[in-house]
């Protein structure tokens, strides 16, 4: 089989696996959940009495450490470091969720093609402190600069494909008393060449770093891309950051929602349920005038489509 007709298969099985998630939830919506945790502790690993916690960054606090090179020659050292703490900041502006994301510094080298390797015998060679227990470089930010990383990690061609890798990655490793120790995010700097794109990029981030924070994906108001019931006004307004994918038509990302970067109501609170705040009050949130509208409710666990992650592969020194 030809790679092009392996490609075209691949994207064949996903598109209908896709569409028959849709249709189960569009003909059985009451199993469709809002947004909750992606990682609880079980046993054996972590201290007796978490199983079943969720699993969180230890006072809500992301410290992240950023690549030494530059993301693109639109985004350069400084400027992809506030493109960076900015996508951060659409999470930790939440009133009623205690978390924070500080910036420690830079990583010891420009990670690029040149330091992570695909090995012969398929395990992956990786800067110290980016590997899961680089504990002094809790969130590692990777700047790929020409996608060579992307495509060490996923596969050649990997880095042309920005609705799904413009950034990927997510926590790595764990901590026995139910936190989380490291986390890996790649940014694709092919995705990130011209001003049109930064805003899909910036989606994108906020997404992963969703999941950083530990969020799972919201299956909340489903028929926004099923179509069915037809989505009103405040469907599409809640359609949560956090849900699981995109269509391929949503290129740009405004084409299928407005502010598509900031979290929603869902999102919020399944933030807030993972890092109360302890200041948080009814006046978080202003009152609005605007008619509320017809209230929905979702029960049962948490579950969503995959969304494709960095392999955990071996890593070598």
């Amino acid at each position: 089989m030809t790679r092009m007709r392996y490609l075209c298969s691949k994207a064949r099985i996903l598109v209908c696996s896709l569409a028959i998630a849709l249709l189960l939830f569009a003909l059985f919506p009451q199993f469709a959940k809002a947004g909750g945790p992606k990682y609880v502790a079980g046993t054996g690993f972590f201290n007796t009495g978490l199983a079943g916690q969720p699993i969180t960054w230890a006072g809500g606090t992301i410290t992240f450490y950023t690549d030494q090179g530059d993301l693109s020659p639109l985004l350069q050292g400084a400027n992809a470091d506030a493109f960076i703490a900015d996508a951060f900041a659409r999470w930790t502006t939440i009133p009623t969720a205690a978390v924070s994301a500080i910036r420690g510094g830079q990583l010891a080298e420009n990670v690029s093609g040149a330091n992570v390797i695909l090995n012969a015998d398929q395990s992956i060679t990786l800067p110290a402190d980016i590997q899961p227990n680089a504990s002094g470089t809790p969130v590692a930010v990777v700047y790929d600069f020409d996608g060579t990383v992307t495509d060490t990690l996923l596969g050649t061609g990997a880095s042309s494909d920005c609705l799904n890798n413009s950034a990927i990655g997510g926590p790595d490793a764990f901590t026995p008393d139910g936190h989380f120790a490291h986390a890996l995010v790649i940014v694709n700097g092919l995705c990130a060449q011209t001003s049109a794109q930064l805003p899909d990029m910036k989606y994108h981030l906020v997404r992963v770093f969703g999941g950083v924070f530990g969020l799972d994906w919201s299956q909340l108001n489903l028929n926004v891309i099923t179509g069915s019931p037809r989505p009103t006004s405040y469907d599409l307004a809640g359609f949560p950051v956090m849900h699981a994918s995109d269509s391929i038509s949503c290129v740009p990302i405004s084409l299928c929602y407005a502010n598509a970067d900031q979290p929603k109501l869902d999102d919020q609170a399944a933030l807030t349920r993972l890092y109360p705040s302890r200041a948080r009050t009814r006046g978080s949130f202003p009152e609005s005038s605007s008619p509320r509208p017809p209230q929905r409710e979702f029960t049962g666990r948490c579950g969503s489509p995959t969304q494709m992650e960095i392999p955990r592969k071996p890593c070598k020194a």
